[in-house]
């Protein structure tokens, strides 16, 4: 008799099967009938990951036939003429780029260049892939000096002779440790945590004076440690001495320098196990969100004809920050900075008179339910004289605004639905100013970036570089032409010339994609749908398998970020991801956004989650989602992946806990995820999340002295800070009380449902371990079901211990194959080196 089970087969008589015979048969089939399902999953027919398109289209393969995607344009001194190098499927090219025309040629033959280096090099080099490396034009413009193979040369362009000028000089990068005055009569160096002041008269260096006696660890203008085993006596005393970034003023005649007193912030502690011959203890300072201490600066001016270090009478919020630091008028009277409240919801400008110590508020911004972003003040004026320009976003939309010196607001320079990103160049003639922003131009990707010039009245916005993609632009040195590198994730990247209208002059490069085509590789997909409110615009891309079949159904996998720094959808293109590698395996990945990711929205958009620093997100990439799914016929809605790391690792493990989303998302992989933003640290967590800020009356603080009046904010005179113009926090006789709470994936734990696989670092110095591992306590005590592993030696980045990343790609890989695919293979301890 032959019984055969799920493509199992026995043969045997029936004759032959009695007692512990037939018991033993009928055990076999029993555990056959059991082991079939798993056998069947394994190897099934449609449930297996493409391993083989993987392997044979993978990053690593393809990367040899990943070309130049941009110019990077090196202009010629002061010229608009320049050069670039530029690879394709033919090689490498030099080319020269001349306004006259404008016109683009080859910089030399390079047949004749190879085999001239050939003859000096005695080697034997293609025209195609000559070793030119630092090259250099000379004044006049008719000579080139480069290295090739550690040799110098200068190649003459109108005789096409080349000169050897001998082997390059290894030369010896001296450390710097002096922080020069302008006019190089001064410096200022910090040694064993402490300033010193050093004089040049007549070209001779006078004794350093020491300005300060008490610097100590974490409480420091700079130290250097050099090794213990040698004794401070045999060593060069300068080799104890840094920079102590000092902030000079033009005229030579003060400094500047800031301190930040770190001495009562607590510690955090690491272990590295893999030390030798004994792990080791590894400690730093490190602030959590809403602790009493934190760091606190200090900001002190030195003037030379006094010989004085003075500290600045700059305090006025507990707990401030010190930014932006910088003298005006080309002089030593004047330091201007921003000093921003500890809970990032109001900054303002102010001017301080160093000699009396006096302060003068200038700007002020502020808002309740958001933080106030800030840029440097940029002045149309080189030595930061006369009016300057003001970054802000009080109307819902980040835009620059004119302020004469004094401080009164002028005009708005910009202004629209739509966000400005840098300045980038201001010319102090006529006071144009050359910018990128994005979001104005109907049509496009809202993130996509633009360069534009405008006047000082706002007068004459003009864009610079057209065309629905991504733009990195310069400008040259007359700012007449405009070199502009566009790119998109779902269009070859394309390099030109604009003249200063943004017309296009000179088509230069176009991304060389034939050999990628050729093989099968194609290009990845954007889209657009909406966010759960129905109405918000939300941007993704989408990586499908090369060999893709519309009448097939797949899993769909979201690489994710919350922000709200940033969302991580890339704006510009790349040949070579892991989504896309993931995406052979079978799978629809993409990448999505979601209300509350980036500033480069409206400030609403970008404030969605402010106070909800968890579920947030969690709305809009579900709803994407499923529009994507209504679209398209072979996206499975039943098996949806989700992975990512640091932020998006908290996100990962939020959307199989927190209902209803635990139920839409299968299976998730979360890595070095800040699960409990409350051990995160301060300036991220209390900046994003939101800082309750409580105004304390002596009476009330009394009174709870006493055991009375603990009713919160409302109780005994308790009340929240105001943040309103010139009022911000509280009065100066009041208490300032900070508290935040923020909803941790620990808090959620008995809701898990799906596989999720948690991965972290045991020597993460930024998202400290402490977060998952709380989690995972609170997993085992529901008595769920999940997978973790703890990377040994890996800091937050996964590059950090060699060998790791390429672990946890493949990591992920299989994972999302058994889970979403049904492939399960993993049957021993070898992982096949793909």
């Amino acid at each position: 008799m032959i019984l055969s089970c799920r493509g199992l087969s026995y043969s045997f008589r029936i004759a032959d099967l009695t007692g512990a015979g037939l018991w033993a048969v009928l055990t076999l089939v029993s555990l056959s009938l059991m082991a079939a399902p798993l056998a069947a999953q394994e190897r099934s027919a449609g449930n297996q990951a493409n391993w083989e398109l993987h392997d044979r289209l993978s990053s690593d393969e393809l990367e040899r036939f990943v070309h130049s995607a941009s110019v990077l344009p090196n202009w010629i001194h002061e010229t608009d003429s320049l050069w670039y190098a530029w690879e394709d499927r033919d090689g490498r090219r030099f080319h020269l780029v001349v306004p006259e025309g404008p016109q683009k040629r080859l910089l030399f033959d390079h047949e004749r260049m190879a085999a001239l280096l050939s003859q000096e090099l005695e080697t034997f080099l293609e025209a195609h892939d000559l070793p030119i490396e630092d090259l250099e034009f000379s004044e006049d413009g008719r000579r080139i000096e480069f290295t090739a193979e550690e040799v110098k040369f200068e190649y003459d362009l109108d005789t096409a002779t080349l000169e050897n000028l001998g082997e390059v000089e290894e030369e010896e990068e001296e450390r710097e440790w002096r922080d020069w005055a302008p006019d190089s009569t001064a410096y200022v160096y910090a040694e064993e945590h402490d300033l010193y002041f050093v004089e040049i008269v007549d070209g001779v260096e006078q004794e350093a004076v020491r300005l300060t006696t008490d610097g100590e660890e974490d409480y420091s203008f700079g130290s250097r440690e050099v090794d213990e085993e040698e004794e401070k006596e045999e060593v060069d005393p300068t080799e104890y001495r840094v920079r102590p970034r000092a902030n000079w003023s033009e005229d030579s005649r003060a400094f500047s320098v800031t301190r930040s007193d770190r001495r009562h912030v607590a510690k955090l502690y690491l272990v590295d196990v893999l030390a030798e011959p004994r792990p080791e203890l590894e400690e730093y300072r490190y602030s959590m969100p809403g602790e009493e201490n934190v760091p606190q600066p200090e900001l002190h001016a030195f003037d030379r004809d006094r010989v004085e270090l003075q500290e600045l009478d700059v305090e006025r919020y507990k707990d401030q920050h010190l930014l932006n630091i910088h003298w005006t008028n080309g002089g030593s009277e004047h330091l201007r900075l921003v000093r921003r409240i500890r809970s990032r919801r109001a900054l303002e400008l102010i001017e301080v008179e160093v000699a009396t110590n006096g302060v003068r508020p200038l700007v002020t911004e502020s808002f309740e339910a958001g933080k106030a972003l800030h840029q440097q003040p940029h002045y149309l004026e080189e030595d930061n004289s006369g009016d300057f320009l003001w970054y802000s976003r009080r109307t819902g939309w980040a835009h620059y605004y004119r302020y004469d010196h004094d401080g009164n607001l002028l005009n708005a320079v910009t202004r629209g639905t739509w966000n400005v990103e840098n300045i980038e160049e201001i010319d102090e003639e006529d006071g144009r100013i050359w910018f990128t922003a994005v979001g104005r131009e109907e049509g496009e990707n809202v993130y996509y970036r633009h360069l534009y010039r405008v006047n000082p009245d706002g007068s004459g916005l003009t864009l610079l570089d057209p065309g629905h993609a991504h733009h990195e632009s310069s400008l040259s040195p007359s700012r007449r032409l405009v070199l502009t590198n566009s790119s998109r994730v779902d269009a070859a990247p394309r390099s030109v010339l604009h003249d200063g209208g943004g017309r296009v002059v000179l088509e230069l490069e176009e991304m060389d994609l034939s050999e990628l085509e050729e093989l099968g590789w194609r290009m990845p997909e954007t889209f657009t749908v909406k966010a759960a409110d129905g109405v918000t615009d939300i941007y993704g891309n989408m990586w499908k398998p090369f060999d893709f079949e519309p009448d097939r159904s797949y899993p769909i996998i979201a690489q994710v970020y919350p922000g709200p720094q940033t969302e991580q959808v890339r704006r510009d293109f790349t040949a070579t991801t892991f989504h896309q590698d993931l995406a052979q395996l079978g799978f629809i990945v993409i990448q999505i956004g979601n209300r509350g990711g980036d500033p480069r929205r409206s400030a609403a958009y970008h404030s969605f989650g402010y106070f909800n620093l968890r579920d947030y997100g969690l709305g809009d990439k579900k709803a994407g989602i499923q529009e994507l799914a209504n679209r398209h016929p072979w996206i499975d809605i039943e098996r949806v992946g989700i992975y990512g790391g640091s932020g998006g690792g908290f996100m990962t493990a939020a959307a199989l806990l927190v209902p209803p989303y635990n139920e839409f998302f299968k299976v998730g992989i979360s890595a070095r995820g800040n699960h409990d933003n409350n051990v995160y640290n301060q300036s991220w967590s209390e900046r994003h999340h939101g800082l309750e800020v409580t105004c304390v009356p002596p009476e009330a603080a009394d009174a709870a002295e006493e055991g009375e009046g603990e009713g919160g904010a409302e109780g005994s005179g308790r009340r929240k800070a105001r943040v309103v113009a010139n009022e911000m926090y509280c009065d100066p006789d009041e208490d300032v009380e900070f508290d935040i709470h923020i909803p941790a994936n620990h808090e959620v734990a008995e809701n898990l449902k799906g596989r999720l696989l948690i991965l972290h670092g045991d020597m993460d110095n930024n998202v400290h371990h402490a977060g998952t591992m709380r989690l995972v306590r609170e997993l085992i005590r529901h008595n769920k079901r999940f997978d973790f592993m703890m990377f040994p030696g890996m800091r937050h980045g996964e590059g950090t211990v060699p060998g790791d990343q390429e672990y946890l790609a493949r990591l992920r890989q299989e994972y999302f194959a058994e889970h979403l695919l049904g492939d399960y293979y993993r049957n021993d301890a070898i992982i096949p080196r793909r």
